[in-house]
């Protein structure tokens, strides 16, 4: 019996020795399982991409691994962060190539693959939804087919510039609608005229002296001068419904326009042929109000009787040769009133007038143009002057605002320059350029924030962004920093 019980007493001791033993080892697992982990958690860490300049409201990022962080001013951003904004929420990430990045509410995207300096320079991220707005740095500098947006429906590629993009379902719609409004409130429209069609090289240059290349639908002002260069010519269609041609190397001044429909005593039409030459067909201001049309030249002020025209002035006369002013009269009658008197001109005849104080000379021969008659361009004077329609398309919009933006589809490629916008259909089958962009592009405020740094809550309200006096504050009315 007591033999047995030392027996029992000796398997107890072992057993608890080898128990003790299976601890120790456990934990000596156990501590090179954390150290391991810690090794490649520390290896697996990712890369910083850039840093938040500002956020507010409810902005996120989400890591491949499915972790999501608030994001604040300072608040770092890693390789494969999905960002997040919601409903009145913005926010502006500066990268860590200099390039930043304005993102609009009701956003979704990603960075797919941002480095730089590693021998590989990327920088290419994914819109799934709402809008943003970037400014390249260094990246498309040295690599401007390295910068891509991409989308659904489309791939967007920059050379070293400044856009925006926003995949558009209703809210752009109420958006254009809001934009038009503002606009529309901000300030009445002082233009006179728009370029209704135009070739090669044409700009004005104001009565400050700024010069502006023009493109079709571009404003004109009174006391601007449109300057055409060579093998260029430009059609410009006035607020009466008068329309001018310019043919190649002129400089065409209004000097006045004013037309009111109901009015006509109020209304007048003065211009200045400086060089080159003019086709011109009148408007409502030459069929109401005669006297108050005018065309003043270095020979001559051209009157009219309701009419069609062409003018060219091809220098002052010091010789013989080509010289003075010389015209003609394809439909209706003017006149001609110099030092020398006034002198009708009916249709079908040809003239030259060589110094001011000579009559006029009547020719066989008009002059030569090589631009088309104003009366014989197809131009839509409603679509034309009539603010853009506030139904947009669900699909992809681009606006450029520096440098070169593409966007290409299926092999189909379509560039813009600044001031030119884009546009995909959702379902791809429709990618066209925009003359301009749309109303709701350029009046994002929530873009325009891209350049400022707000200190402080007050300095975000104080900026009018999104309300009268500023982002109305609501659930999400708070300034992460």
């Amino acid at each position: 019996m007591l033999l047995a019980r030392k027996h029992m007493l000796v398997f107890f001791i072992g057993i608890n020795m080898i128990k003790n033993k299976l601890l120790k080892s456990n934990l000596v697992i156990t501590f090179l399982f954390v150290l391991m982990s810690s090794h490649v958690y520390a290896n697996s860490t990712p890369n910083e991409i850039g840093k938040v300049v500002f956020a507010r409201g409810a902005v996120s990022a989400q890591s491949p691994s499915g972790t999501v962080r608030v994001l604040g001013k300072q608040v770092p951003i890693f390789q494969g962060d999905i960002i997040t904004t919601g409903p009145k929420s913005f926010s502006v990430i500066k990268m860590i190539d200099d390039s930043r990045i304005s993102i609009r509410p009701d956003t979704v995207f990603s960075f797919e693959d941002y480095s730089y300096n590693e021998g590989h320079d990327s920088a290419v991220m994914r819109l799934f939804k709402g809008g943003l707005r970037a400014i390249s740095g260094l990246i498309s500098k040295n690599e401007p087919e390295a910068f891509q947006l991409k989308t659904s429906v489309a791939t967007i590629g920059i050379r070293g510039t400044d856009f925006d993009a926003r995949l558009c379902q209703v809210d752009c719609t109420i958006d254009q609608q809001n934009a038009k409004n503002k606009k529309s409130a901000a300030k009445v429209d002082q233009s006179v005229a728009k370029i209704a069609f135009l070739k090669g090289d044409v700009y004005s240059v104001n009565a400050a002296g700024a010069k502006t290349k023009l493109k079709r639908s571009s404003k004109l002002f009174e006391g601007d001068t449109i300057e055409t260069k060579e093998k260029s010519f430009a059609v410009i269609i006035f607020k009466d419904k008068g329309r001018v041609t310019l043919k190649e190397e002129t400089e065409f001044k209004i000097e006045e326009h004013r037309y009111v429909a109901d009015k006509p005593e109020e209304n007048s039409a003065i211009f200045r042929l400086i060089k080159g030459g003019m086709r011109a067909f009148t408007g409502f201001i030459g069929k109401r109000n005669k006297e108050a049309y005018k065309v003043k030249t270095p020979t001559a002020t051209i009157g009219i009787r309701g009419t069609g025209y062409d003018l060219v002035w091809s220098g002052a006369c010091t010789g013989g040769g080509s010289c003075g002013l010389s015209g003609s009269v394809w439909l209706g009658a003017i006149f001609a009133r110099n030092e020398a008197g006034e002198f009708e001109l009916l249709e079908n005849q040809s003239f030259q007038i060589r110094l001011i104080d000579s009559p006029v000379l009547f020719t066989d021969t008009p002059p030569i143009f090589n631009a088309p008659r104003p009366d014989q361009v197809d131009i839509d004077f409603d679509a034309l002057f009539s603010e853009q329609g506030d139904d947009v398309p669900s699909g992809l919009y681009v606006n450029t605002r520096e440098g070169t933006v593409y966007l290409k589809r299926d092999g189909e490629i379509i560039e813009m320059t600044p001031g030119e916008g884009g546009f995909v259909s959702l379902d791809g089958s429709v990618i066209i350029k925009l003359e301009q962009p749309k109303d709701f592009q350029t009046n994002d405020p929530y873009l325009e924030t891209i350049n400022e740094e707000f200190e402080s809550l007050y300095d975000l309200f104080g900026n009018g962004i999104g309300g009268d006096n500023g982002i109305e504050q609501d659930a999400f009315g708070c300034l992460v920093q």
